[in-house]
């Protein structure tokens, strides 16, 4: 089965400085994701530009699928060499990861990649060579659910020097850090986020150099599979319920008919729980084999509107509605599937305009929109 790379990054500029002179892209892919990683010499508007221009540079060669040695030797002869301090304008590493379960990445010049499993750190062994006068380390290891990758700037093994640790926090340390917090219910943020609060505390406040942490965490792609409005025929009933309840991941119907065809059709009770209802927003029902019911388009974009204002989900968490409860499943999954039935609703639809242009497919299709700009997988099929 294929693995998923979940994503996350945290960046504090260098004090004072209006600018991070890291720069990081991940760009996700159906057969592997790219992350590359630059850190721009020095601070400020002129390290952002080298940094930048490297990581655009590396992941749109990575992105078309180039090889990594061309793209490092690409990368490598075209970054210039400081003459007065003898070392390259920006580090980088790049790094492709296949859903298979391996990753490629060259670093220069840049802090070794971390890799925990189980709650160890990975020794990666890597080959040297060198690229236009640069020496780089290649490294190629397998990646596993529940497997982490961190990459680091210098701004974070350099923490805390001066102070709480004169010759910084070091590699070792954030290591034995990393060991003792990765956990499997911490996100991607998460980590990202816990690991920058320590880096922040060792600074005693805003850093003194630019700090980029990004995290990868490895696990199974979360699926979620929503039916709404019966089908134009009836006789494809049958075949949307058999869709969604052979689909790996969560299920959820919205609207009543919905939900009946597919109770009627594995023989089971609705069970509609009353205190989960509000002034805007119906109450949910409950059917064996299905995560959430909820009623239709109401719902449907109810749960639209929060996800356009983008209400945190710490206040969605203790929430019962079923539109709080939708845009929560919605947040965890990475791939979303809406098996969408087009039969008329005459409390919807004018049943004068095409069956494309009615509110219910309108609601969905902006839905998908809203969901494709935070990154999700989705895909609409219509009965």
């Amino acid at each position: 089965m294929k693995v998923f790379y979940e994503f996350g990054l945290r960046q504090m500029n260098k004090k004072k400085e209006e600018l991070c002179g890291d720069s990081v892209e991940f760009l996700p892919g159906s057969t592997s994701a790219t992350l590359v990683f630059s850190d721009g010499m020095g601070s400020g508007v002129k390290a952002s530009i080298l940094s930048t221009l490297t990581t655009r540079i590396a992941s749109r060669m990575l992105d078309e699928g180039l090889p990594l040695d061309e793209v490092v030797q690409t990368i490598s002869a075209a970054l210039p060499i400081c003459r007065v301090r003898k070392i390259a304008y920006s580090t980088f590493a790049l790094g492709r990861l296949f859903t298979e379960g391996h990753a490629k990445l060259a670093a220069f010049d840049s802090p070794p990649p971390f890799v925990i499993r189980r709650g160890k750190m990975q020794q990666l062994p890597y080959e040297d060579h060198e690229v236009a006068g640069k020496t780089v380390h290649d490294f190629a290891f397998a990646l596993r659910p529940g497997d982490w990758l961190i990459l680091v700037s210098d701004g974070v093994v350099n923490a805390g020097i001066g102070g709480a640790y004169p010759l910084g926090w070091g590699w070792e340390n954030v290591a034995a850090y990393l060991e003792g917090h990765v956990h499997e219910s911490l996100s991607a943020e998460d980590l990202a986020a816990k690991l920058a609060r320590v880096v922040e505390d060792l600074y005693e406040g805003p850093p003194g150099d630019d700090v980029s942490i990004a995290v990868i965490k490895v696990r199974h792609k979360r699926v979620l599979v929503m039916f709404t409005g019966p089908p134009v025929k009836k006789e494809d009933d049958e075949r949307v319920v058999d869709e969604l309840m052979s689909a790996r991941g969560k299920r959820v119907v919205c609207g009543g008919t919905s939900a009946n065809i597919v109770a009627r059709r594995l023989g089971r009770t609705i069970a509609v729980d009353l205190e989960t209802g509000t002034d805007t927003v119906p109450a949910t029902g409950r059917l064996d084999g299905v995560d959430l019911v909820t009623e239709g388009t109401l719902t449907i974009s109810h749960a639209l509107e929060i996800i356009r204002a983008d209400v945190p989900g710490d206040e969605l968490k203790w929430k019962v509605d079923g539109a709080s409860r939708l845009v929560t499943l919605l947040r965890e999954a990475d791939a979303v599937k809406v098996l969408v039935g087009g039969a008329m609703n005459p409390a919807h639809q004018n049943p004068n305009l095409p069956r494309q242009l009615g509110l219910k497919t309108q609601v969905v299709q902006a839905l998908a929109t809203e969901l494709r700009r935070r990154g999700k997988e989705v895909e609409i099929e219509y009965y």
